[in-house]
């Protein structure tokens, strides 16, 4: 475990980590992290690639499509 001290940077706040540290847990630059934090804990974690299958056309919508997204949606409690 190694020791490290909250720091300023520019108008943020950070902490230097050793490269071997950084090395150890599998973290470089190559990747994005997500940040977690609770009260006296903050987590760092790599951000997984995203696995959708959805395909998404650069096409209008259709008149059916902007109908429904118009509707007012009943909730069915009557």
């Amino acid at each position: 475990m190694s020791q490290v001290k909250l720091q300023k940077i520019g108008n943020s706040f950070g902490f230097r980590v050793s490269k071997s540290d950084l090395e150890l847990a599998g973290f470089d630059e190559s990747f994005d992290y997500e940040l977690i934090a609770e009260k006296g804990v903050i987590v760092l974690v790599k951000r997984r690639p995203h696995n959708s299958k959805w395909v998404f056309k650069n096409t209008a919508l259709t008149q059916e499509d902007k109908a429904w997204l118009e509707s007012k949606l009943e909730s069915g409690d009557k």
